[in-house]
């Protein structure tokens, strides 16, 4: 035994070696040597995982990565399967358990699949792409074994390691062995409602019900993917006998299962897994919006930009899938019930009213009034002094897998985040973008932030279901991001980033705290990355003296400690002067996006022109 432990960690430092030159193939194949010859070795189920995963990834389907491939799941498996194998193969992969070559790789390869798969919107998107790609291009034949003489390769004769890679649960594919030597031919006639395909990975030919003609199917043998394409039946197959029966009742020795009952099961599997798929999709679509509302785009001008907060808010936000708060879904659904209680009122009032009373020519009733009142309402932006911000949010600005900051429906001040997944056009502006959610602020504490109706601009993010978006004055900045290894997106405070403080913040305030209490800011510059243990320190800006947007940094420094990272309202857009953008232009002081900076600290009269000058 000794002796073949020796040869075993030999064969596992082999493998080790071809699984760092990504020959994974040649890897697998000396760790089940290394596995046979002593199967107690440390280490060795742990890479086998490992190199699956590789294996796996290397399988392109049409562009798309095997993303089902690398969970070990199938395209048909539900949500809780999908997850089962997640589960699975995150505890065997995680790097504090996985100390194989190669096992941070596959660890994150196995976080980027579930981060797709476990979103029905990005899963459905993935499973056509793949549909579309397979049936343009036709399947994949790389990697595949060679085919024998009579077009059946040597591992036909395996057989499928389980029934669940089959698309239909609970039905089993024939698989074609080679006819047994003592076999007799016999005259048979060949089924009609059946076809004849093959994979063209590993040359497995199968026969299946003609229902699954053109489908995309998993190979059972190789677990790879392939459309069913009709095949003629495999040359060891006569077209017109095939092997001889045993005597006793049975399966013919080739495999193939010809029991009616067994096409009447999976017809009926088949068309659950259809209704349970069509009723996926219409609940996905029943939440996209009717209408792609635009926002104008004309709004820019030389002397002032006007923005609608109410239009901007209603057309772009409203009407796209951000998911709502538990606060925000109260109070809109309080709303609603109010407009349905003054409506049943005023209709109950007309009938009491008299016939001689005129009826009111204003028929709306009040919550539309302020509706409509409020999306006349227009916010000033004034100009800057010196650099045009506008130039920073051009059509040319967007770019794929970038983080944007956007106006809110509050004060119109940037505390939104939309992940642009695909910029399609930009003349006009076209994007697949989704909004960036979360339910919780544990990260910071046990401080219900959210609960009490307040936006979370820092902190751990989901990323939500695709839409397309048009409009370009709704988006602010963009914004420095990176993503965990679970898939979600991180925004912290970077070192010389703007951001806008609460100046009256506590840990105290819940719903009932009036907007002219919470509305009041403080404009700071951070001056490290933000640590979890010290916080983040900044600096306070003051206003420049005799300008609208510009602003100097100071001297002190204060800390704020991870438990009031609320503290920070929004992002500001900034600029550094260098002296030359005109002759009154002070150098080194900071001109602030007058659209993200708080219209009473532009019109502030007070502030200092020396900039060395502490608070």
């Amino acid at each position: 035994m000794e002796c073949n432990k020796d040869e075993a960690i030999r064969a596992k430092t082999i493998a080790e070696k071809k699984l760092s030159d990504k020959d994974y193939v040649g890897a697998k194949k000396f760790i089940l040597k290394a596995q046979t010859l002593y199967p107690g070795l440390d280490g060795v189920s742990q890479m086998l995982t490992t190199l699956d995963v590789y294996i796996a990834s290397e399988n392109i389907i049409g562009e798309e990565m095997d993303w089902y491939g690398i969970l070990g799941a199938n395209p048909n498996d539900d949500d809780e399967t999908i997850k089962r194998h997640y589960r699975k193969l995150a505890l065997m992969l995680h790097p504090d358990k996985n100390k194989s070559v190669g096992a941070d790789g596959a660890f994150k390869l196995l976080s980027e699949a579930w981060s797709l798969l476990s979103d029905k919107a990005q899963r459905l998107a993935y499973n056509q792409k793949c549909r579309r790609g397979l049936q343009a291009n036709g399947p994949s034949q790389s990697g595949g074994p060679p085919a024998a003489a009579n077009g059946v390769a040597k591992r036909a004769t395996t057989k499928p390691s389980s029934s669940r890679n089959h698309p239909v649960p609970g039905y089993n594919p024939p698989v074609v062995r080679p006819p047994a030597a003592a076999a007799a031919p016999q005259v048979v006639s060949r089924r009609t409602d059946t076809f004849w395909t093959i994979c063209h990975a590993c040359k497995m030919h199968y026969e299946y019900l003609n229902k699954y003609l053109d489908e995309i199917l998993r190979c059972p043998n190789c677990n790879q993917c392939f459309v069913a394409k009709e095949m003629p039946p495999p040359s060891n197959l006569p077209n017109s006998t095939v092997p001889q029966r045993h005597q006793n009742p049975g399966p013919p020795p080739s495999g193939l299962n010809t029991d009616p009952s067994i096409a009447t099961k999976a017809a009926s599997v088949v068309k659950q897994v259809n209704d349970r798929l069509k009723r996926e999709r219409e609940e996905l679509y029943s939440v996209w919006p009717s209408k792609k509302n635009k926002v104008d785009d004309g709004s820019r001008s030389s002397g002032v930009k006007i923005m609608s907060t109410g239009n901007i808010f209603n057309n772009f936000v409203n009407r796209s899938r951000r998911e709502l708060s538990p606060f925000e879904t109260k109070h809109m659904l309080m709303r609603r019930a109010r407009a349905e209680i003054r409506k049943m009122l005023k209709e109950w009032d007309s009938m009491e009213k008299s016939k001689e009373n005129k009826v009111s020519q204003n028929s709306q009733t009040p919550d539309q009034q302020e509706e409509e009142e409020e999306e006349q309402v227009a916010m000033t932006v004034p100009d800057p002094d010196f650099h045009d911000f506008d130039l920073d949010r051009t059509e040319n600005s967007f770019e794929d897998n970038q983080v944007w900051s956007a106006y809110d429906d509050d004060d119109g001040m940037p505390r939104f985040y939309a992940l642009i997944h695909k910029v399609l056009s930009r003349k006009p502006l076209k994007m697949k973008i989704s909004w960036l959610n979360s339910k919780t602020t544990a990260e910071f504490g046990s401080f219900d932030w959210l609960g009490y109706g307040f936006r979370k601009t820092l902190g751990e993010f989901r990323i939500g279901r695709h839409e397309v978006n048009t409009s370009l004055n709704s988006f602010s900045q963009k914004v420095e991001w990176k993503r965990s290894p679970r898939g979600t997106v991180i925004i912290l405070p970077r070192k010389g980033q703007v951001w806008a403080l609460y100046r009256n913040w506590s840990r105290d305030w819940n719903e009932s705290i009036p907007d002219d209490v919470i509305h009041k800011y403080d404009m700071v510059q951070v001056l490290e990355d933000y640590n979890e243990e010290q916080g983040v320190p900044v600096s306070p800006l003051i206003k420049f003296a005799g300008f609208r947007t510009v602003f100097h940094p100071q001297t002190e420094v204060k800390v704020i400690p991870k438990e009031e990272m609320f503290r920070f309202s929004h992002q500001v857009p900034m600029y550094l002067l260098t002296g030359s953008e005109a002759h009154n232009s002070p150098k080194d002081c900071l001109e602030l996006d007058p659209a993200a900076t708080p219209l009473d600290l532009i019109q502030e009269s007070t502030g200092t022109n020396d900039n060395s000058q502490q608070k």
